[in-house]
């Protein structure tokens, strides 16, 4: 063969297991967003891409199989890896400080050592094939307890975006903000980035509104980069103080109306979207954020597959449509006396007729520390024995806890499918209490069924959808 022969059957070659490592994704895709016929496209080695994503570090084979195709996670090879290997793609968090982690703005020094250590990781992973997005810092500007930030804030992230870009031009940069003082904020950060390629944003019971606003005055896509039920800052309080969370069944109603009637909606600049949380934390109470409960899934899930991939799942959570304590219908104001004898019902369903387990406890508020800032410092309460008579029914009797102060009457609802329901009452025990009337249904001799199997749920949106 000659030496012409061959230099063309090398570069033959070497396109060859070009192609092979592009159409396999062993190495980096490039990412690129244009703007066609009056709005926002991503594009992924050239192929439009929607972002399908959750926000989290757990189950990503089934969150591949739900349907998405994007996780928000850190910049390290191993969750990377994982993300990889479950065939998601990922908007990497890079470790970009802030005022509230003691971050000085207007130190050049210190700003000029964070920007190594951000660049350096931006190199160490640009080529990684899981890689779609950077994310410099999230919520910088939130400084507890609601703290301006400093007025450089914008003009740093700007220029280290612009030095990210020129590092790694072929995946988009963003920084994730929080809808505080938003108006204001946005117009700020539209004068002042330039060089972000598009926009993150956390918002929850707030989304329509701020998405609104983010059309009007930023001139780039963006992506929802976490959303999910409404934030426990935003939802009505007992009098002393303490939000009231929905039910799981309420949250997976919120979920859908979101992501339907905002997200989706928005053909023109939004990108995609991270629900949040596809794992289990602490903030507020153990449930309030968890798209799981002890490993199991909620309700949530199951719209979210139906959202992501058209289908929803051949098994399907139970729902929750109440919890109450029998006699106090306003949830703003159950006051209780100390080892009062009680009743309380959940009132549910299941849709595949699974036949239902339920699980009561008692718990002590929890303390949420000064300045907290998502859950941070916070502990999880542990639930009080003895309290609880036939915790495994949908109706149960519980006696109110001897010491005065603020509780919450909690129910986990299985289906033995690997699916739960849940949701919680708020009370507090006072000396002072005086047991009150019972105003419930069974007073006036009708009795509301607490758990039905199979049976339709005429006031909700999400069956209706479902079939």
């Amino acid at each position: 063969m000659g030496t012409r022969q061959f230099a063309a059957l090398l570069i033959f070659v070497v396109g060859c297991v070009a192609s092979v490592t592009l159409a396999g994704e062993v190495g980096p895709a490039a990412y690129q967003i244009v703007e066609r016929e009056g709005g926002w496209q991503l594009l992924r080695a050239g192929a439009p891409f929607y972002v399908k994503g959750a926000v989290g570090w757990e189950s990503y084979d089934l969150l591949r199989r739900c349907g998405a195709n994007s996780v928000r996670t850190g910049a390290n090879k191993a969750g990377l890896d994982r993300v990889h290997a479950a065939g998601l793609t990922a908007l990497v968090n890079l470790p970009v400080r802030g005022e509230r982690n003691k971050m000085n703005w207007d130190d050049d020094q210190m700003v000029a050592e964070q920007e190594q250590r951000v660049l350096q990781t931006v190199r160490e992973w640009k080529d990684h094939p899981a890689v779609m997005f950077w994310a410099v810092g999230n919520e910088l500007d939130w400084i507890p307890p609601g703290v301006p930030p400093s007025p450089r804030l914008w003009q740093r992230l700007n220029a280290l975006a612009a030095k990210i870009r020129a590092l790694d031009p072929h995946h988009p940069v963003m920084t994730v903000v929080g809808t505080g003082r938003y108006e204001q904020k946005i117009q700020e950060i539209a004068r002042q980035c330039p060089d972000m390629d598009l926009l993150g944003i956390n918002a929850y019971g707030d989304l329509a509104e701020v998405t609104e606003s983010t059309r009007k005055y930023w001139p780039k896509p963006y992506v929802v980069a976490e959303w999910g039920p409404t934030g426990h800052w935003q939802v009505p309080k007992t009098q002393w103080r303490v939000p009231l969370e929905e039910t799981s069944t309420e949250k997976a109603q919120a979920t859908y109306q979101r992501y339907t009637q905002v997200i989706q909606a928005d053909k023109s600049h939004c990108l995609g979207s991270y629900v949040f949380l596809w794992g289990q934390k602490q903030e507020t109470t153990h449930t309030w954020y968890g798209l799981f409960q002890d490993g199991l899934a909620t309700e949530s899930i199951d719209v979210m597959t139906y959202l992501w991939s058209g289908s929803w799942p051949s098994n399907r959570a139970p729902a929750v449509l109440a919890v109450d304590i029998v006699g106090h219908p306003d949830k703003a104001r159950i006051y209780l006396p100390p080892a009062q004898a009680c009743e309380a019902r959940a009132v549910c369903y299941d849709v595949d007729h699974d036949p239902l387990v339920f699980q009561w406890d008692i718990r002590p508020e929890v303390v949420i520390p000064k300045d907290s800032y998502a859950g941070g410092g916070e502990k999880p309460a542990v639930p009080i024995p003895g309290l609880i008579q036939g915790d495994s029914a949908a109706r149960i009797r519980f006696v109110a806890p001897p010491t005065e102060g603020a509780y919450r009457l909690f129910v986990q609802v299985r289906d033995g499918n690997g699916h739960v329901g849940n949701g919680n009452v708020p009370f507090y025990v006072r000396p002072e209490a005086r047991p009150k009337d019972r105003t419930d249904s069974s007073r006036s001799g009708r009795k509301e069924p607490e758990h039905r199997t199979g049976a339709s749920l005429s006031g909700s949106p999400i069956l209706r959808v479902g079939g």
